[in-house]
């Protein structure tokens, strides 16, 4: 089964004000809508069917309850204190209940598929299946898994026709940076659990390659020089190139967005 990275989460205090910055940087970000069965909300930055999702909470109660269920988004996020930055990848898939049975299999922890949906701003529904799953003493937490309900030609024609696409820019989204304390070890289990072909080792990380799109792995000493200083470990930078502007990088807590690095 083949599995497509889907979206990166940057936990932020106002998707507005990204939002509002991101588009002032030339990177085209519309509004989302809300999750109202978690009591957040986001902005949404395309690069095809690629997108960063910048989220916040809108609703406590609801988020702390969400927070509850191990291995979830919103559980990574309180259990991280609630730090703003990137925070969690998810995949796509066409066959989420076969890789919910597989991953049982392995002897993983797993929750779903559950149904959810999104109300955009214009009010109409997205509709998609989310599944969770992780162990014990993981070093970071899996990737969580996504099938949308629309097949990607009918999403990538709505997301075109709404204007959450910007077909005049030619920005493409190219990889996502982990900071691990062990990233052999690490790339080791997400290969494994993940399905994918052997890693690429060349200092001063380790890559695992997705169909569309490159994750590299750098440990501590690495991580530390390219962040401006140290953080837990997860997602701290994402890759952008764009052929019609020079070098840029912009700088959030915790969050690096490297364009033509």
């Amino acid at each position: 089964m083949t599995l497509y990275f889907d979206h990166l989460v940057h936990q932020v205090q106002s998707p507005e004000n990204i939002k509002d910055f991101l588009n002032k940087r030339n990177i085209h970000t519309v509004n989302g809508g809300q999750h109202t069965m978690w009591g957040t909300y986001n902005t949404l930055s395309y690069f095809g069917l690629t997108y960063i999702e910048q989220i916040a909470v809108y609703e406590r109660a609801l988020f702390e309850e969400a927070a509850n269920l191990p291995y979830t988004l919103h559980h990574t996020f309180k259990g991280d204190n609630e730090r703003s930055g990137f925070s969690r990848i998810a995949l796509r898939t066409t066959n989420i209940d076969e890789e919910a049975a597989r991953l049982r299999a392995l002897g993983l922890e797993v929750y779903g598929p559950d149904a959810c949906s999104r109300t955009r701003p214009d009010g109409s529904v997205v509709k998609w299946k989310l599944l969770h799953f992780g162990e014990p003493g993981q070093a970071i937490d899996f990737p969580f898994f996504i099938e949308w309900a629309d097949g990607d030609d009918e999403r990538l024609a709505q997301l075109e026709a709404s204007g959450a696409i910007n077909m005049k820019q030619s920005i493409t989204m190219e990889s996502v940076q982990f900071f691990v304390q062990d990233a052999q070890a690490t790339v080791q289990r997400w290969q494994e659990v993940l399905q994918l072909s052997e890693p690429d080792r060349q200092p001063p990380c380790i890559s695992l390659q997705l169909p569309n799109m490159r994750l590299d792995f750098f440990e501590e000493e690495a991580a530390t020089k390219m962040m401006l200083g140290r953080k837990s470990e997860g997602p701290f930078g994402v890759t952008l190139k764009d052929t019609e502007r020079t070098k840029e990088t912009l700088i959030f807590p915790a969050a690096f967005y490297w364009i033509n690095p």
